[in-house]
């Protein structure tokens, strides 16, 4: 069911503070499940339990993945774990202690994979997390790591941070990550550890197995990702925003400005972050590079709608705060806006039809821009985008668009699927290319803004693109 703005007003009493269930015990919920897909089960004092989205989990769960199934988990400390298909998890131990600042975790991973970006716990000393294997315990700080077990061994991955390795035998004890000679290690049935290069292809191609609705966890950010990680962007966890994404606008290359935006350059469509408004011209950062323009380039400023806390201007011409050389330098457009808390959207369930257009703009070379049209389904049950089109007027053409996506974790990810440019003056129709990039705004997530581009394949030069804020007809 939809919320409503007087289940929302309670939300935000219960989630306020993201530590809100300071201790666990038994019969207190460790955390709860985003998404579950396939056959996800708990054994729990004897019995199983078929898990869905917003069950809870306990400890001593012993949660199961069957074939093609995975799961993902949002724990009270605000970690994310994602379980891949024919997998086997016993949560032993996750609480805070009596004064809520420090706590512990151990998990033991029996067979299958996981991958999870640590919260507040793994933040702490690593001897406060620890995750058991047949061969290894493991322990971390404040890291984003993924696990596989196979018939061979274990594989391991430090994305981002760190992580130790202990093997039970006494062979190895080591450690990954940063500061460390590799990110990747192999340990073997023996329990002794081979470092890796390269990201082992059961991570960049075997595991885990996402589904067309999308399955795994979605990074919010690409200016997040560490540089060492190949692993597609369908595949990866929301960022590690330890380092804080809220706070004074600076240019620190780990951190995220203060707002969160989305930009239009080229022929690409992506997520970064911005910094307050100064009259059209705030800070942008994508993929750690930061941009910025000169008065006189700013061709549009708006704020559409101020409920939304949503901002957009473009600009004639950019340059990188670094000084370095913009290639093939071009205007861009830019759209800032405050997104809605992922825990609220982590509670919504249900579907929503997002096509009410409450404010847009839009550019062509073939003219000027009308009855701009964009609209997506969107079951929060399971995270599927579906039926999203995207279509405009132009003089003598109409520009048509499909995409998809995922919703996971709170992070929306569109994906362009196929267009085309409409030629009413001689009836033929050409392939369109195209970008799509969108994010939930407003209390509790009742309206969508988003950036697109669109071009004709066979001749680039034509293109269209702009800003979009849709609505659910009925606001809630």
């Amino acid at each position: 069911m939809m919320l409503t703005k007087l289940n929302y007003s309670l939300l935000c009493l219960l989630l306020s503070s993201p530590l809100a269930l300071a201790t666990s015990t038994a019969h207190e919920p460790l955390g709860k499940t985003l998404l579950a897909q396939g056959s996800i089960q708990a054994e729990r004092s004897g019995a199983k339990q078929a898990l869905k989205r917003l069950s809870p989990v306990y400890r001593t769960d012993v949660i199961r993945s069957g074939k093609d199934s995975s799961a993902q988990f949002r724990m009270i400390d605000d970690a994310y774990l994602d379980l891949y298909e024919n997998s086997e998890l016993r949560l032993h131990e996750y609480q805070f202690k009596a004064d809520g600042q420090r706590g512990s975790v151990i998990m033991e991973l029996i067979s299958g994979g996981l991958r999870t970006i640590s919260g507040a716990i793994g933040k702490q000393n690593k001897s406060d997390y620890q995750l058991k294997t047949p061969t290894a315990t493991i322990g971390i700080r404040g890291t984003f790591y993924e696990v596989s077990l196979t018939k061979e061994g274990m594989y391991l991955a430090a994305w981002k941070g760190g992580i130790t390795i202990k093997t039970h035998s006494g062979a190895c004890n080591t450690a990954l990550g940063i500061g460390q000679q590799a990110n990747f290690a192999f340990v073997n049935r023996q329990g002794q550890c081979e470092l890796l290069t390269e990201a082992p292809p059961i991570f960049t191609r075997k595991a885990p197995k996402p589904k067309a609705n999308g399955t795994a966890l979605a990074l919010a950010s690409d200016e997040t990702t560490d540089p060492t990680h190949t692993v597609s962007k369908q595949e990866e966890l929301p960022p590690d925003n330890s380092g804080g994404n809220g706070g004074n606008g600076g240019t620190d290359a780990g951190k995220p400005l203060a707002r969160q935006a989305i930009i239009i350059k080229g022929q690409q469509v992506v997520k970064g972050s911005a910094s307050q408004n100064t009259e059209g011209r705030p800070l942008l950062k994508v993929k750690g590079e930061v941009l910025t323009t000169r008065p006189q380039q700013v061709q549009q400023y708006s704020q559409p709608l101020s409920q939304f806390d949503v901002q957009w201007g473009r600009w004639a011409n950019y340059q990188l705060v670094s000084g370095k050389e913009v290639p093939h330098q071009q205007g861009l457009m830019w759209i800032s806006y405050q997104g809605t808390p992922k825990a609220i959207l982590e509670q919504r369930s249900g579907s929503a039809h997002y096509h009410h257009l409450l404010a847009s703009s839009a550019h062509s070379n073939l003219g000027e821009v009308s009855k701009l049209k964009v609209g997506m389904n969107i079951d929060f049950n399971s995270g599927k985008i579906a039926q999203g089109k995207i279509s405009a007027e132009v003089p003598d053409h109409t520009w048509q668009g499909e995409f998809d996506g995922q919703l996971s974790a709170g992070d929306l990810t569109l994906n362009f699927q196929q267009g085309q440019l409409i030629n009413h003056a001689n009836q033929q129709t050409s392939s369109v290319n195209g970008s799509i990039s969108g994010d939930f705004v407003g209390n509790f997530g009742q309206a969508i803004v988003g950036g697109f581009d669109m071009h004709q394949t066979n001749n680039p030069a034509n293109y269209i693109n702009g800003a979009f804020l849709i609505q659910q007809p009925d606001g809630n």
